[in-house]
Formats: C-alpha cells, structure tokens, sequence
C-alpha cells in the first residue's frame, strides 16, 4: 500500500469511528430518562494506535466497539450526564470535521498529481 493510500485509509477509519461513535452518544442521549440504563462508550482510538504500531496492519480490522462505561449512578440506576455526552458530542463533531477537511485535501493534491496540474 502507498503512503497515500495508507494515509486516507487512516483518515476513513477515523471518520468512520467518529461517526459510529456520534451514534452511541445519541443513544445515550436518547436514554438519559430510561430507568437502569448504563451509559455506552466507543473504544477505537486506543485500538488504531495499538494497531498502527504493527509492522503490517489492515486498518480494515480495525473496528470501534461499544462498552459499557459505569460512572456515577442516579437513584433510578441511570449513568447517563447529559452535560459529558454534549461535550464527547461537541469533541467527536470537532473529530469529524477536522477528519473530513484532512481527507478533503489529501484527495485534491492526489487528483492534483494525477491530473499532472
């Protein structure tokens, strides 16, 4: 694989974590009332970077995966803070974006150098 091709493969695997991860904070956010509901987290930055220290890695197998993340409990059993999911909202959106702008521009040098311009 090509440094280029590696490196919007690594940007695709960022933007699909963060996106997956933007849909378990909605889930959460969705759940902030429900009686018993343990709060869910995204693991996947830790895993690429572990991943990325192998000498060959398929960043294809590298998949974010939920856990649940017990913090402090409300008296109906709930682990949900509706302020920390709109910061990790507010944080993963700044993810994404910054993700997605990367990945933008990596793609018009290559269509740059492709296109001989």
């Amino acid at each position: 694989m090509t440094p280029a091709a590696f490196g919007v493969d690594l940007l695709a695997r960022v933007l699909d974590g963060a996106a997956f991860r933007h849909q378990v904070i909605a889930q959460n956010v969705a759940n902030v009332n429900t009686p018993g509901y343990r709060r869910r987290a995204v693991v996947f930055e830790e895993t690429l970077a572990h991943a990325l220290e192998q000498p060959s890695v398929d960043l294809r197998r590298v998949q974010p995966r939920v856990v649940i993340d017990d913090g402090p409990m409300r008296v109906d059993g709930n682990t949900v803070d509706i302020e920390r999911e709109m910061n990790d909202l507010n944080r993963n959106a700044l993810l994404y974006q910054a993700a997605a702008q990367v990945l933008a521009s990596r793609l018009a040098s290559l269509r740059a150098a492709v296109s001989g311009r």
